[in-house]
């Protein structure tokens, strides 16, 4: 049974060591957790921006409108195809006066024949994009291709610098955190030798003496994380209604690939996670100071 009257009374003891030992772990969960965010807004705005690459196809003279809709059906068909628009010959005209609407010279020398037809494919996967231009730009029928090869290449590479960038820092904060408790508890196991060894010598059983340990790097820990998780919770909740950055206009976050979810429901979920990782780490750090350097 857990006695929360003595966990408190153990933890007044030390109170500069368990100041210490809380702002750590406090501080990197803080961190943490703003990373893991950073990490899903970074995978949320690549997505965003992901489905504004596209593989934008210009066809012949030749090639009637009939046979474009007929392409594009079968485009449709495929599994790598996320979306695909038409843009016939009067469309193009129309919306290139639009844009040049300040210049009447060039808008009186346009013609329909002068802008071809077009399909506009968006792909589910940017890495699809390479084999769907591989396989339009052989076709006789079209006239050109405009790929934006240059945007894709840079999306997946930032991408999966942030990726492994995010990861790195996790883990190294992960390490830190678990090598503070580890280092206050075998302090305070090497501090309390001569009490330890009086309650083995009044026959007090194993776990009771290392109880007391336990519970104080569980302590430790969520308490920490519990404060950053709640800092975070307030943070978020001040961006959100604000729109700071204009999240309220985002509304949803994509946590893993397009797996979307509500922003408030992200931050509360996180902060709940945080404080679950929290007593995790707080219970593997004791019982890891414990079997190394309380020897009972």
């Amino acid at each position: 049974m857990i006695n929360i009257k003595d966990i408190i009374e153990f933890l007044n003891k030390e109170k500069a060591i368990s100041f210490i030992s809380v702002l750590a772990i406090f501080v990197s969960f803080t961190l943490l957790s703003f990373i893991i965010s950073f990490l899903v807004f970074s995978n949320t705005a690549l997505n965003l921006l992901q489905k504004q690459v596209q593989v934008r196809v210009f066809f012949k003279d030749s090639f009637v409108e009939e046979q474009i809709l007929q392409l594009k059906s079968e485009l449709e068909s495929d599994s790598r195809i996320a979306e695909v628009g038409y843009t016939s010959k009067d469309d193009a005209l129309r919306i290139f006066k639009d844009l040049s609407k300040n210049d009447p010279v060039l808008q009186e020398a346009l013609s329909t024949n002068i802008l071809p037809a077009s399909l506009e494919i968006r792909a589910r996967d940017i890495k699809d994009l390479d084999s769907i231009y591989e396989e339009l730009i052989s076709r006789e029928y079209v006239e050109s291709i405009k790929y934006l090869k240059d945007i894709k290449d840079k999306f997946k590479y930032y991408s999966n610098v942030i990726i492994g960038v995010s990861l790195f820092i996790t883990l190294l904060f992960f390490i830190v955190s678990f090598g503070i408790i580890i280092s206050t508890i075998r302090i305070n196991i090497f501090q309390k030798k001569d009490e330890i060894e009086i309650m083995r010598l009044v026959g007090a059983s194993d776990d009771f003496i290392r109880s007391p340990f336990i519970y104080q790097g569980i302590v430790y820990s969520m308490t920490g994380s519990f404060l950053a998780g709640l800092i975070y919770f307030i943070v978020s909740m001040v961006m959100f209604f604000t729109n700071f950055l204009g999240i309220r206009d985002l509304t949803y976050v994509s946590i893993v690939g397009d797996f979307r979810i509500h922003f408030l429901i992200f931050s509360f979920g996180l902060a709940i996670l945080i404080n679950f990782v929290g007593y995790l780490l707080g219970r593997l750090g004791s019982k890891t100071a414990i079997q190394n350097y309380l020897q009972i």
